[in-house]
């Protein structure tokens, strides 16, 4: 009993050991594709095929990064030739523009990442097969070499048991578990994440309300504790554009936030597939 929990406890921490290592190999394939893909190497027609595939693709990226730049600058000559009240307008029609623009350039920095891993798998056969390996190469064939000691010390482990010394039901126990998280995140992120920028242009106006007013009297009687409202006096002008810009300003912002840390995670899910 206690050699198969030894096992069992063996078998897992072998199992998370090769993850983490295969991923490892991932990311040094993808590395090495980028690096081969700058070269512009050539070779077989899969090789050069991939390369040209990846080129396209970094004209399609490199092409969004001008939009935005330009769209930046665009903001700028606007700014300096508007008048103030319409200056938030200026900045979150920039802002709604590269985040639409940033968006296009990582669907495309993603997509040539399976180019690049397909790329360095076939550089990396091609080392196996005794050609000259750079230092990336040699990095990618030590984490394989890696990835092979810790196969074999799994079998070696699991071989009195059938090759598995945990029972059947955990594989599917750990795929439901999965499959459960994926939900949870999944309405999390449907009934969460979407009320965000509401709530935040909820709480600035909350925050504006109690903290300035455009009215002298009212200013008075709240600091003396009757009523409600703020104390910090402002001409109506500047309240009432402050009431709609603010509020306004602090969704989009949210919003933009909320895309970028989606992005963000949405890429590390992709780089561990």
């Amino acid at each position: 009993m206690l050699a198969r929990l030894y096992a069992q406890f063996h078998e897992v921490r072998l199992d998370l050991r090769g993850k983490w290592l295969r991923r490892t190999e991932r990311l040094g394939l993808r590395r090495l594709g980028e690096e081969l893909a700058r070269a512009g190497a050539g070779g077989s027609e899969a090789c050069t095929q991939l390369v040209a595939e990846i080129a396209e693709g970094e004209r399609r990226a490199a092409a969004l990064a001008a939009e935005g730049r330009a769209s930046l600058e665009a903001d700028r000559a606007d700014l300096r030739g508007v008048a103030v009240w319409v200056t938030p307008a200026v900045v979150l029609r920039g802002l709604c523009t590269r985040l639409v623009l940033r968006h296009r350039r990582s669907l495309e920095r993603r997509a040539l990442r399976p180019r690049f891993e397909a790329l360095g798998e076939l550089a990396a056969g091609a080392i196996e097969r005794g050609a000259d390996a750079g230092s990336l190469g040699r990095e990618v064939a030590a984490v394989r070499g890696q990835v092979a000691a810790v196969t074999a010390e799994r079998e070696r482990w699991a071989a009195p048991y059938g090759g598995r010394a945990l029972p059947e039901w955990t594989a599917r126990a750990g795929v439901e578990a999965a499959v459960f998280g994926r939900a949870v995140v999944a309405q999390l992120r449907s009934h969460l994440l979407p009320k965000a920028p509401a709530i935040a242009g909820l709480t600035v106006g909350w925050w504006i309300a109690n903290t300035y007013t455009d009215s002298h009297l009212r200013s008075v009687a709240r600091s003396l504790g009757i009523g409600s409202g703020g104390t910090r006096v402002v001409s109506s002008s500047v309240y009432e554009a402050m009431s709609f810009w603010l509020p306004l300003l602090a969704a989009a912002l949210c919003a933009y936030l909320g895309q970028r840390v989606g992005g963000y995670y949405r890429g590390r899910g992709a780089a561990d597939t």
